[in-house]
């Protein structure tokens, strides 16, 4: 894995010269707030509701990467509000939070993740970032896109200055407790714990979805961002490894076109991911059944 993060420097630049001819000017609205994002269409909507098999999601949709890095020009990301309003989209009260700002979506790439998480590359990088104490690019990386995903959030909470009445706010609190409130604006990428989210890597998919909001050319990046993203760059070069290619299949798009895929077509075809965190509880859950089993056992 040493390696890897050594050679994923091309691999940077070469995804920039792909996505060249795709710029679109930034403009730092409410719905476009965090880095490296343009406003969504209704249309891409219902595409994350293929994609994902969920119409909740959609509630709290507020941005797609800048550049579409999907050969077919589906959106493989998008940004969240972390406290989108209800159904109604009445302000006055939300059916949830969302502790990560961004969400990967597209079938293609959230399964091989879900492989790559299978196999242990999580541990894998906090074990490299450990072994660093911080001192390295990708510790760097880390900490600075954390200090982004904390300023952005609270950004989206009370604007441009932090007013501790603000409406969404006193609902937070409502929901989380005073100190569950301030723990959730300081979280960083995925809702990392603010106490050891120098440590844990925690979630790939986050990870790999905000590095598709950083492809973009270096004078657009904005409050601090960085097209610098090594974290990212090794997740897509292990993802390469394996033969996945993250601009697409030549059919993966039957998925978020509405198309169906027929699963017997080998290249391209994709299935929507299961929930990965209900799936994950739920293996979780039966990892210690087996545990507790066999200890009485011996």
């Amino acid at each position: 894995l040493m390696t890897l993060f050594g050679a994923v420097s091309s691999m940077h630049h070469a995804t920039a010269a792909f996505t060249s001819g795709l710029r679109k000017e930034l403009r730092p609205t409410k719905r476009n707030i965090f880095p490296g994002a343009i406003p969504i269409t209704e249309a891409d909507k219902e595409t994350c509701a293929r994609q994902t098999g969920q119409v909740a999601p959609g509630n709290a949709l507020m941005g797609k990467p800048s550049q579409c890095s999907c050969k077919h020009g589906y959106p493989q990301a998008f940004s969240l509000d972390p406290a989108p309003p209800t159904q109604q989209f009445k302000r006055r009260s939300m059916d949830r939070v969302n502790s990560g700002l961004l969400k990967l979506t597209c079938p293609l790439i959230v399964n091989a993740v879900d492989a790559l998480e299978d196999e242990g590359f999580i541990n894998k990088m906090n074990s490299i970032l450990a072994a660093k104490e911080g001192e390295d690019e990708l510790s760097q990386c880390m900490n600075d896109a954390h200090a982004i995903h904390s300023s952005t959030r609270k950004k989206l909470i009370f604007g441009p200055a932090r007013d501790d009445d603000n409406q969404t706010f006193q609902m937070l609190k409502s929901k989380l407790g005073d100190k569950g409130a301030e723990y959730f604006l300081d979280s960083g990428v995925a809702g990392a714990n603010p106490l050891t989210k120098r440590k844990d890597v925690k979630c790939l998919h986050a990870w790999l979805a905000d590095y598709l909001f950083r492809i973009t050319d270096e004078e657009a990046c904005c409050d601090g961002m960085t097209s610098n993203h090594p974290i990212g760059e090794a997740i897509l070069q292990s993802l390469k490894e394996r033969d996945i290619d993250f601009t697409g299949t030549d059919t993966c798009y039957h998925v978020c076109s509405g198309g169906g895929v027929d699963v017997e077509s080998g290249d391209g075809a994709v299935t929507v991911p299961i929930a990965r965190n209900k799936q994950r509880k739920k293996k979780d859950k039966e990892l210690e059944r087996r545990r507790r089993r066999q200890d009485r056992n011996e």
